[in-house]
């Protein structure tokens, strides 16, 4: 999966950096190792860009990028729905080896505090349930997590639910299974 999330860094367009992902749609029958392509779907900078890396029948991610406009202290706490599955820490040793993996430069995965790359955990969730294909995954990115803190997943019917001190960071469909 790490190769797939690599071409999205790949992608020579509008820069984003400081943007935060806020949807992510991963469709994959086949991860073996293979060249990626990438494409812009909708470009509307600097605020927002969609943007897709791809292997004809194989695989797909398609990503959409937002500049926040709230910040985590601004929205109300939440509680857990579900059955809770597993749990798992990103510390910033982990952030640091995905972003040299996935070639990310992206200025708020660094320094003292750094935002937990988005996919970093949807990529991290995928090996804890032992990689389970065919992946069909949409992801809505709510709010960001930190290095460091506790990551939370909550099964709740056919959906993945992420959570962290009150915040809910994300949300994963599962379709088809």
């Amino acid at each position: 999966m790490l190769k797939l999330i690599r071409a999205l860094s790949e992608y020579n367009g509008p820069t984003y950096d400081g943007a935060v992902m806020a949807k992510a749609a991963i469709r994959a029958t086949d991860l073996s190792n293979g060249e990626y392509l990438t494409r812009p779907v909708k470009m509307a900078p600097p605020r927002m860009g969609v943007m897709e890396a791809y292997r004809e029948g194989a695989a797909s991610l398609t990503v959409t990028l937002l500049r926040p406009l709230v910040r985590a202290g601004e929205m109300p706490e939440v509680v857990p729905q579900g059955e809770k599955l597993l749990s798992f820490v990103i510390d910033k040793d982990e952030i640091n080896a995905y972003l040299d993996a996935v070639n990310d430069t992206n200025s708020i995965h660094r320094g003292d505090n750094p935002v937990v790359p988005g996919l970093c955990m949807v990529e991290r969730l995928w090996r804890e349930l032992d990689k389970p294909m065919p992946l069909n995954w949409d992801v809505k990115f709510k709010m960001p997590a930190f290095a460091g803190e506790t990551i939370d997943v909550y099964k709740n019917g056919e959906a993945l639910d992420g959570y962290c001190g009150g915040r809910e960071l994300f949300s994963i469909a599962v379709k088809g299974r």
